[in-house]
This record gives structure tokens, C-alpha cells and sequence, in this order.
């Protein structure tokens, strides 16, 4: 195995030939380390950011003055600098300590979430087909399916999102969505301050396309129109056949 260094600081109070409890790994120049302060327990899910990248692996800050090493076929996806990942501490077969992207094993089900709770997690796989699964606090597993994403995500990122539902064996669906009434609120909200921006007019209405609508307020078209009714029913805005206006004497924000 050969011999560890260790921080001097770590061990002044002790003298040659005394025996330490120490975890070992090797740092960014491939130094063998030594560490009876290591910060994290083997097997435990840490939210580590991304502070170098060479052909053998990818180096994690793990303290002001320590990375740890995650070797290229522990890698599941594209890490990129500066960017936190949820990851793994392994420790492999000779004692040494390293980290893994691998965590779904390890992710569990058995938690107390119910429906329309508030949850933040990170992306730990992307499945074009099904959708963007998430390490909740770096302990539950999750499933943002792939009709809820808008724009581009991408691994490491973190999403705020709502407990859609929590199927019978525990695993949990999240939207991104809130759910019917405050959304509603939300995207009124949304076209309001639009239309304050822009001289109380946007050239939308309830027939333009859903493009049109996503592009400019970045929802769909049922609830674009769910929240022009409701702007409407409060006697806030007209709606034209190729517009819409904020009502004369709504132009001033309150």
C-alpha cells in the first residue's frame, strides 16, 4: 500500500509509533492522503462541486484544501467544472477512498412525503425518454417525468419542485408546476407584470398558438387561457382578436 501523508496540524499531539484511525485517498497530483478529520462517512450521498478534471477521473472539493478522486468509469454522465453533483463515498477493495456517481442503488423510497409537499433535490440521471430522476436531499429517489421538463437540464442541477404523487411502493413523481389555483395565480401574476412592461398591450390572444404563448410567457396554452379568464372575470384586462389590453385605469400598479 506504501505510506500516506498526513497534515502535521492533524497530528501534534501524537508521537511516533501510535496508531490513528485514518481514511486514505489520493489527491489531486495523486498523492496518497491520509485523514483521521475526513469529513464525510463511506457510503454516505454528498452534494460535492466539480474543481478539476485530467484523463484519469474528475477532483471534488471535499474542504478548503482537499479533493477527492472520482475515476472515470465511476462516472454515469458529462461533469462539467464548478458544477455540484450528488456523489457517492466508496472505498474500494485496497483502502482507499474514492467517490461515484452511481446512486440509485442507494437511493431510498421509505420516506414520509405526501402529495403537493415542497421537495429540492438534484438531477443524478437524465432518460430522454422518461424524464429527469432526482436525488431529493440526497436521500430519496424521484422521477420528474419528461412532459414536465422545459428548456434544457442537465445532471448536478438543482430543481425546487412539488410531490406530484407517491405511488404505492414509494416512489415519487414531481412536477414543477404548483398546483391548480396558486399556478393560476402565478400566471395571471406573469401577464400582468407583462403587460405593465410593455404599455399594457401583448399581441397574444385566446387563439394563438402554443408556441406563440410559450414563447413569450413560458406556459402552455390551457393554462395561458385559464389565466387571461381569470384577468378577465376580474374585470382587468379585453381581450381582441389579435391582443390583449390591460383595461382603461388598470395601467398603474397598485
Amino acid at each position: 500500500m506504501g505510506d500516506a501523508v498526513i497534515d502535521k496540524v492533524l497530528v501534534k499531539d501524537k508521537k511516533i509509533g501510535d496508531k490513528v484511525d485514518a481514511v486514505l485517498y489520493h489527491d489531486r497530483n495523486q498523492v496518497l492522503r491520509a485523514s483521521i478529520d475526513f469529513p464525510y462517512e463511506v457510503g454516505s450521498i454528498e452534494s460535492l462541486t466539480a474543481v478539476d478534471i485530467d484523463k484519469k477521473g474528475v477532483y471534488f472539493k471535499i474542504s478548503d484544501n482537499r479533493n477527492l478522486f472520482m475515476p472515470f468509469e465511476e462516472r454515469t454522465y458529462k461533469v462539467l467544472m464548478d458544477m455540484t453533483y450528488p456523489v457517492v463515498i466508496k472505498e474500494n477493495n485496497a483502502g482507499y477512498v474514492y467517490l461515484s456517481s452511481k446512486i440509485r442503488d442507494l437511493l431510498s423510497n421509505d420516506h414520509e412525503y405526501k402529495e403537493n409537499d415542497e421537495v429540492s433535490g438534484r438531477i443524478y440521471s437524465i432518460n430522454k425518454a422518461i424524464g429527469a430522476f432526482i436525488a431529493i436531499d440526497n436521500k430519496y429517489d424521484s422521477l420528474l417525468r419528461i412532459h414536465e421538463l422545459r428548456g434544457v437540464h442537465i445532471e448536478g442541477e438543482l430543481i425546487e419542485a412539488r410531490v406530484k404523487e407517491v405511488k404505492s411502493d414509494g416512489k415519487i413523481e414531481l412536477s414543477l408546476r404548483q398546483r391548480a389555483h396558486i399556478q393560476m395565480d402565478a400566471d395571471s401574476d406573469r401577464i400582468l407584470d407583462y403587460l405593465y412592461e410593455n404599455d399594457g398591450v401583448v399581441y397574444l390572444s385566446d387563439r394563438s398558438s402554443p408556441d406563440k404563448i410559450f414563447k413569450i410567457f413560458n406556459m402552455s396554452k390551457s393554462a395561458y387561457k385559464r389565466a387571461i379568464g381569470r384577468l378577465y372575470k376580474n374585470n382587468d384586462i379585453v381581450i381582441y382578436n389579435n391582443r390583449i389590453e390591460l383595461k382603461e385605469g388598470k395601467n398603474d400598479r397598485k
